[in-house]
């Protein structure tokens, strides 16, 4: 029978206990709360590793998002070639198209993303966004974004919708590689404020 390690077991006590107390003070409570180390998220809530970092400018009427494609972009393309899923990156730019009625918080986004194939498996680090871009260009997309804020903003909820408007050959291992002319494709995520980075560390909502 499969045994978690005594000291993940001590962590994910340690944790639930701490939470617990905090939740049963009834009153007096600390904003934001405490987060939850990654190591026990994983254990308790099965969630995936990050794959994206969403910001926001000052007054939140636009910002950035960068991140891995999730999953085999191009579905018309023989992944045997040896390409892996891990090797395209994109940087999106949007604005602010409306907000919600109380608390005027962003509620939809628009804007354009550029979508960048990496033939080495790349070095990713989401407080480097410009790792994201140093791949070959593969791909324009129109962008269209919805957000939904819980627990005093500190966790969000995006869906993002792409739709390809521009591609470009690129290459792998001296083959040229032709996308699709056209592409669609939509994803979900559920992320945490991290003062760290300056934004919400994303995970996909499907895994």
């Amino acid at each position: 029978m499969h045994r978690r390690p005594l000291w993940r077991r001590s962590a994910v006590r340690f944790v639930l206990l701490a939470l617990l107390g905090w939740l049963g003070t009834g009153c007096g409570v600390v904003y934001p709360p405490p987060s939850v180390p990654d190591v026990v998220q994983k254990e308790i809530f099965q969630i995936g590793d990050p794959i994206a970092l969403l910001t926001f400018e000052p007054g939140r009427n636009a910002g950035t998002i960068i991140g891995e494609v999730h999953g085999w972009p191009f579905p018309h393309l023989d992944t045997s070639e040896g390409i892996s899923t891990g090797t395209f990156t994109y940087v999106g730019h949007f604005n602010v198209v409306s907000r919600t009625p109380e608390g005027a918080l962003p509620e939809a986004a628009q804007g354009t993303r550029t979508v960048y194939f990496h033939e080495d498996p790349p070095q990713l680090n989401l407080g480097d966004s410009h790792a994201y871009a140093l791949g070959q260009e593969a791909a324009i997309d129109a962008m269209s974004l919805s957000f939904g804020f819980k627990e005093g903003h500190r966790v969000i909820a995006v869906r993002m919708i792409a739709q390809q408007k521009s591609a470009r050959v690129f290459a792998f291992k001296g083959k040229r590689i032709q996308p699709p002319a056209t592409r669609d494709s939509a994803e979900e995520f559920e992320g945490e404020y991290s003062g760290e980075f300056g934004g919400y560390v994303l995970r996909s909502a499907g895994e």
